[in-house]
């Protein structure tokens, strides 16, 4: 037993050597492949130390302290200061070695790795003069104290590497220090990205720990990008490297998050995309897109409203309200049980200035007030002023000229301030730029709609002007065009059926891939029958106007409706679907493989059964797939199809293997269509096996294929 104590002791002595050599010479040795694999046990053996070192410290000090004559024994307490020294000095080691690696930046693992090396020195001392300090007291108090503050410095420092900074207190800081944000001041980056970006992405992506070299934590670096390029380029058709990682098959090596972190949630999929979409813009209000913008519609769900928001103001008593309520005047909550209030005035006639100053009894409560069309002028804004927490205000087609405007300077909650057909300039407007939430003023029909609006939208710079819409010299572009047949998969000829809202547009179509223009492309009539698999592109012009955009819709041509289907194995349970059904309900998919019209396979081919209840003379079978290389998804290995009047009596009668790309390819539909003689059967057996090894050109190379399958169409 001692010679093992021995050669213990004399091993850690040496790995503290090393450990100070390696210290002392850092940034001049070089790191061998095999140290760097004995680097990456760091985070699996960093936990060994810990508990032993905090379970010796507790046994010394029972030995000392306790009369229980368990602990009396110093051979367990060597034991345990012998192995705490030796794993100590192991991980710190491990922890040196995977400091070398890219992606850590060197400044922030200072503290570290000399808090790590600390903790090695201390508990090997503690082992070679355990007699010494086991005799004193304060010696074993002080460096049991010691030994726990420095593995809880040294903890706290890794993780802040490994998961980001502050990551144990996030929880408790963060609710202290996230402020409610509304609707009418959210941001599209600011409040809807980053937060996400922050959550998914940045333990890994940080100045601390810069995996693949890329930082998210600011602006700057995310416009930068990392070892592989830029994080999105509008130009590819998945829209770059950010979206491509993320929508890889989870097992994949690339596949962002890695397996074990929290994954994206299919809003935030939706959210990156749309934002990478329109421009990937770090600055501007969720309030300024269009109303019918998906982002748009997001953030109504993810944010409170001035509505929906919660006050911390007392509400207004119930008698106060009765007694200012009247036949032209309403007062209401604005959500039930909000202490926040409402106003709007009705009569031109009845409406006089001391209606507005009876209001000045419930002006805490007061959210939203609407004076549209009332005999409003601009010295009756000192008394709307002292609606401290106004945050709606509409003065459309009221007599304000605008000079009483800088009175509304107090207004600090204002987000949303009506001043259309009213007699403001762009001048008056200037002083609204003190108030720090307005994020829209409405302005039409009024002079300052006419004049200098650029220095206007400069010194309004976090507010969205509304002007409204003037056509008399601006060439409107056509909405799309609209294909109203619902059925994609047809089992029979099936008119085109097209509209537009504008009237007199011609909609000219094309069915051989390209684009229409209003010269060569057909002119839709209303007699065009689509009987065969095709993809339909129209376009909508019009004399004066601009053309619209292109409206796309692929038809695909099934002869038979199958009876039923089943599959032998079932698909991968990670992409959700009704299961074979789905094969044959008529819906095609898109490239997102989680929208549950997908079944997919990886490591073992998709065998589906299909039965007619009477037979049926078949002459061929398409089975429609998705392509996209980058994301693991290949053309099958190959595809077979069996024929029988029963289940288990099979033969094959056709077998194909499609060829496999040289390169990365954008994602794509892809359909296989396996013709033969007509023959006449029950049960017919679709086998699609994928890929069992990408080939060299892949970033994946020797990992396993996916294939994914969304419909099997069957003719005569």
């Amino acid at each position: 037993m001692n010679r093992w104590k021995n050669v213990i002791n004399n091993t850690t002595l040496a790995l503290n050597c090393l450990l100070l050599f390696l210290l002392i010479f850092d940034n001049s040795f070089f790191l061998p492949p095999w140290l760097q694999m004995l680097g990456r046990l760091h985070p699996l053996l960093v936990h060994f130390p810990i508990v032993i070192l905090l379970f010796c410290s507790c046994w010394e000090l029972a030995a000392k302290f306790s009369k229980n004559t368990i602990f009396n024994t110093s051979i367990i307490g060597d034991w345990l200061l012998l192995l705490s020294a030796l794993a100590a000095a192991g991980s710190a080691l491990m922890g040196l070695f995977l400091s070398k690696e890219n992606g850590y930046q060197q400044d922030a693992l200072v503290w570290h790795k000399w808090s790590g090396i600390l903790t090695s020195l201390i508990t090997f001392s503690w082992y070679t003069f355990r007699e010494y300090i086991r005799n004193k007291k304060t010696s074993l108090v002080i460096f049991s104290i010691i030994s726990f503050i420095t593995i809880l410095i040294t903890g706290h420092l890794g993780a802040d590497i490994t998961h980001g900074k502050n990551y144990i207190l996030e929880p408790i800081v963060k609710e202290k220090e996230l402020p409610t944000i509304l609707f009418e001041d959210a941001e599209v980056f600011t409040n809807m990205v980053q937060p996400i970006l922050k959550t998914k992405c940045v333990s890994c992506h940080n100045t601390k720990k810069a995996k693949g070299e890329l930082v998210l934590e600011t602006v700057s670096f995310l416009k930068k990008g990392g070892k592989s390029g830029p994080l999105w380029d509008l130009h590819e058709n998945d829209l770059g490297l950010l979206l491509r990682r993320v929508h890889l098959p989870l097992e994949a090596k690339k596949h962002m998050p890695p397996i074990g972190k929290s994954q994206l949630s299919e809003d935030e999929l939706t959210i990156l995309n749309l934002w990478i979409k329109k421009g990937s813009a770090f600055t501007g209000k969720v309030s300024q897109l269009p109303p019918s913008d998906t982002l748009h519609l997001m953030a109504k769900k993810i944010f409170n409203t001035v509505e929906s928001d919660e006050y911390t103001f007392k509400p207004a008593s119930e008698n106060t309200i009765k007694e200012l309520l009247s036949n032209y005047r309403s007062i209401t909550p604005l959500s039930l049980g909000s202490p926040a209030l409402g106003v709007s005035f009705f009569s031109v006639s009845q409406f006089k200035v001391d209606q507005l100053k009876e209001l000045l009894k419930i002006k805490e409560q007061i959210v939203t007030l609407n004076l549209n069309k009332m005999p409003v002028i601009d010295q009756d804004l000192s008394i709307i002023a002292q609606f401290i927490n106004l945050r709606k205000l509409n003065l459309s087609f009221t007599n304000i000229q605008g000079p009483g405007l800088i009175a509304l300077q107090s207004l600090t909650e204002l987000r949303q301030l009506s001043l259309s057909g009213t007699g403001i300039n762009a001048a008056s407007l200037s002083v609204l730029s003190t108030l720090p939430k307005l994020s829209q003023v409405h302005i039409w029909s009024t002079p300052a709609q006419s004049q200098n609006l650029a220095l206007l939208q400069k010194q309004l710079k976090n507010t969205k002007i509304e002007t409204g819409f003037n056509g008399d010299t601006v060439k409107i572009k056509l909405n799309l065009p609209i294909i109203e047949n619902e059925q994609q998969v047809l089992l029979e000829p099936t008119l085109l059926q097209l509209k537009h809202y504008v009237k007199d547009v011609n909609i000219h179509y094309s069915i051989n891939g390209k684009e229409p223009d209003s010269i060569v492309s057909p002119v839709f009539k209303g007699d065009f029958l689509i009987n065969d698999t095709m993809t339909i592109r129209v376009k909508a012009f019009k004399k004066g106007w601009i053309s619209s955009d292109i409206t796309e819709m692929a038809f695909y041509k099934a002869s038979y409706k199958i009876d039923s289907i089943w599959t032998i194995q079932p698909p991968d349970p990670q992409y959700k679907s009704i299961g074979a059904p789905i094969l044959t309900d008529g819906k095609k998919g898109d490239r997102n493989t989680r929208s549950g019209k997908w079944l997919g396979y990886r490591g073992y081919p998709m065998e589906s059964i299909l039965l007619f209840n009477e037979p049926k003379s078949i002459s061929s079978i398409t089975i429609s797939t998705l392509i996209d290389t980058r994301g693991y998804i290949m053309p099958p290995a190959q595809i077979e199809i069996w024929a029988g009047n029963t289940s288990d009596k099979l033969h094959l009668i056709k077998k194909i293997t499609p060829e496999q790309p040289m390169k990365d390819l954008p994602g794509s539909l892809k359909f296989f269509t396996l013709s033969f003689n007509p023959i006449k059967e029950k049960y017919f057996k679709v086998v699609v096996f994928p890929i069992m090894k990408l080939p060299r050109w892949h970033n994946g190379k020797g990992d396993r294929g996916w294939i994914f399958v969304d419909e099997i169409f069957v003719n005569r």
